[in-house]
């Protein structure tokens, strides 16, 4: 066991270590990536394809997105094996019940479905596989970092100073939240990585209420990769990083109120735990 101060030390070093496994995750990638080039030139000639048309094409970008990803998981595995060494349940008998809590997320995807049948846009099979496979890599990382991995470590301070589970939840959630400050580093501006910062602290309640209450971490990569993969198939861009810059002021408003009513429910659903009026033993 360890204290508050020693535990949110912990925490900072799982977001340092979170980031730089995506920064490793990238440069492997792109590593991985022009060996496969500099094969493919040695076989075929160097006047088939050049290096600045191969990295502008979007098969390359759709590869190098989930080969990047997949190597981030390899990381962020690598730090907790090593360095964290927090234990991680994916599943149990309570996922129907972590599937019954998370309900609300429901609600994320059928705003992204109605997003996706609103545009009515033609999709290639190169956008349903790089959505359906890069949405389940991200589920995968994310909430093997975000919950697993940040939540285990928040949940393991001496029972004379441990952090409430409500204040666990909103602690992973301003994690989670934090991770999507890397978007700047792209070319989504202030106002659209402000957004995404309030939209994804609102499923970090919801996914860290649903693995805390049930140690399902199974049943959050699934809910996570089915809004990702929706949200992807409606602006393909956005895997790399080129989606819609406007916002407004109404987009603030709905996203700060989804919040809101996230932390409410996880509230509620906290008290019902806490008066066995749901059980998860």
């Amino acid at each position: 066991m360890k204290s508050q101060r020693q535990t949110l030390f912990r925490s900072l070093q799982i977001f340092f270590a979170t980031i730089f496994s995506l920064l490793c995750g990238s440069i492997a990638g792109t590593a991985i990536l022009s060996v496969i080039f500099s094969i493919f030139k040695a076989v075929f000639g160097a006047g088939r394809v050049s290096y600045n048309s191969l990295t502008n094409n979007q098969v390359y970008l759709s590869w190098l997105a989930i080969i990047s990803e997949a190597a981030a998981i390899f990381f962020i595995w690598l730090f907790n094996h090593f360095v964290f060494k927090i234990k991680i349940k994916f599943i149990d008998k309570n996922f129907l019940k972590a599937l019954i809590i998370g309900f609300p997320t429901l609600i994320f995807i059928v705003i992204n479905f109605l997003v996706l049948f609103a545009k009515a846009i033609h999709l290639s099979f190169l956008n349903y596989f790089t959505a359906i496979v890069l949405s389940l890599l991200i589920g995968i990382f994310e909430e093997y970092s975000a919950r697993g991995i940040m939540i285990g470590n928040l949940d393991t301070v001496d029972d004379q100073s441990k952090f409430s589970n409500y204040s666990i939840i909103i602690i992973s959630a301003i994690f989670f939240s934090g991770l999507h400050l890397l978007n700047l580093l792209s070319a989504a501006s202030l106002p659209v990585t402000g957004i995404q910062m309030i939209y994804t602290m609102s499923l970090g309640v919801l996914f860290g209420l649903i693995y805390l209450t049930t140690k399902n971490l199974t049943a959050t990569i699934l809910f996570h990769s089915a809004i990702d993969m929706i949200a992807f198939l409606a602006d393909p861009n956005a895997i790399f990083g080129l989606g819609n810059s406007k916002v407004n002021l109404l987009d603030f408003s709905i996203n700060a109120l989804i919040l809101i009513v996230a932390c409410i429910y996880a509230a509620w659903i906290l008290r019902m735990v806490k008066k066995h009026q749901l059980n998860f033993s």
